[in-house]
């Protein structure tokens, strides 16, 4: 059997200081992978030279490979099945019709409305405009043949806040499927009243309270969970999700998705990296555990079959287990409104140490910032300051989800009011 993945791959990216051109970087690239399955044994290569003599040698470097290697039963190709869904929403058609000098000026427009967000933002040190397209060509002997193509838009800062002797850096990000959905302005704006609002922040004693997770944060917790659903990870002994299907492991407030058609995530796409069709799956609903997600390989491995969730970073690598949009569903209370049922708490609006977290037993010790919290209103910045525990102790304690769903990478979630948590400081 076999498998062909073709990628094309179009983009540009534009960068900005002091409101001169920093670097334009163009791409159009055609790269292919390719998977053979021969005696049960898996063989895998790319090349991004596609003429007949390049391709040859790629194919006898496989089976070369492939004969060193162990025999698996459970190795196999997704078969065509349902057909694809269709997802305009997706697909920019005003792609690559605007100038070059337009979308320069959108670079520069958000490093403008960066140092125009505070007195204090003194320079901007990162500012990109990105766009991309991506079409991707499924084939495999199987009869599976699909097609597809996404269009992707973003636009980043990185802001420096200066105030007597001290320094504080913040950063924004947004993307968008279309042009004119992107906010470059807001971005910068954002990017700048992030880093000033950071200027004076102090330790507290450590204390007990209730703590506010905005989204960016609430979704940095969120991704090290996403690996305990893995299929990869239930197989390998290698996720604390082990044997809790029907158990309620979490606040009833939270409801965990995983749903490759989703339109407001970044990862929406009709099918996942080896062409089964992409689905919505609820894999904690309420609090109680459902389901775990899966590829090919992993769902027949654990008789559960794909859940559409094989994954690729471009061609250099094969497809693997992973989420698509990944994300707690929201609820309906505001982000003030959070606030204000809070005499005294913590918002915790960023973190240091993240990709210290241990996905496979869910420990987490972390450092963090924000603001202290006073009769339902931000007061004083904090900084240098502590969490820790674990990851379904932190979810246990949800109170209340925000409306303010928000996907900064392909994992999100609202903002979260978590009933207490011990604030370690000086």
């Amino acid at each position: 059997a076999w498998e062909i993945y073709l990628l094309r791959e179009r983009g540009l990216s534009v960068e900005a200081r002091e409101q001169k051109l920093e670097a334009f970087e163009q791409e159009d690239n055609l790269s292919v992978a390719l998977r053979v399955l021969n005696d049960r044994k898996l063989g895998f290569g790319f090349s991004t030279d596609l003429r007949p003599e390049p391709i040859g040698r790629l194919v006898k470097e496989i089976f070369e490979r492939m004969s060193e290697s162990d025999a698996d039963p459970d190795l196999g190709f997704p078969r065509e099945g349902e057909p694809a869904p269709a997802l305009p929403e997706i697909l920019d058609p005003s792609f690559r019709k605007r100038s070059e000098k337009e979308k320069i000026a959108r670079a520069m427009l958000i490093e403008k409305s960066a140092l125009e967000a505070d007195r204090r933002i003194k320079r901007v040190r990162e500012c990109a405009y990105n766009e991309g397209s991506n079409e991707i060509w499924i084939q495999n002997s199987f009869g599976l043949s699909r097609s597809g193509v996404y269009t992707r838009y973003s636009a980043s800062a990185s802001a420096v806040a200066e105030q007597g002797d001290e320094a504080q850096i913040a950063g924004e990000f947004d993307w968008s499927f279309r042009y004119d959905m992107l906010a470059p302005e807001k971005v910068g704006r954002s990017a700048g009243e992030k880093a000033a609002a950071k200027l004076g922040g102090k330790p507290i004693p450590s204390v007990k309270a209730p703590v506010i997770l905005i989204p960016e944060i609430a979704g940095g917790f969120l991704s090290v969970l996403s690996h305990a659903f893995s299929g990869e990870n239930l197989a390998k002994n290698k996720t604390w999700l082990k044997s809790r299907e029907g158990q309620k492991i979490f606040s009833e407030c939270v409801t965990v998705i995983d749903d490759g058609l989703f339109a407001k995530g970044p990862e929406c796409f009709p099918f996942d990296g080896e062409g089964a069709v992409a689905k919505r799956k609820i894999l904690l609903e309420r609090g109680v555990m459902k389901n775990f997600i899966f590829d090919s390989y992993y769902g027949s491995r654990m008789k559960r079959g794909s859940s559409g969730n094989a994954r690729r970073e471009g061609v250099a690598q094969p497809p693997a287990v992973g989420p698509s949009n990944f994300y707690l569903a929201p609820g309906s209370k505001s982000p003030e409104q959070l606030l204000a049922g809070i005499g005294s708490g913590f918002r915790v609006e960023e973190v240091l140490g993240m990709h210290t977290a241990d996905a496979i037993s869910g420990e987490f010790s972390v450092g963090v910032s924000g603001h202290w919290i006073r009769r339902g209103r931000l007061e004083e910045p904090v900084s240098r300051v502590a969490v820790a525990g674990t990851l379904q102790d932190l979810f246990s304690r949800v109170l209340e989800v925000g409306n303010d769903l928000r996907f900064y990478g392909g994992c999100a979630s609202p903002s979260l009011l978590i009933e207490a948590m011990e604030i370690s400081g000086s």
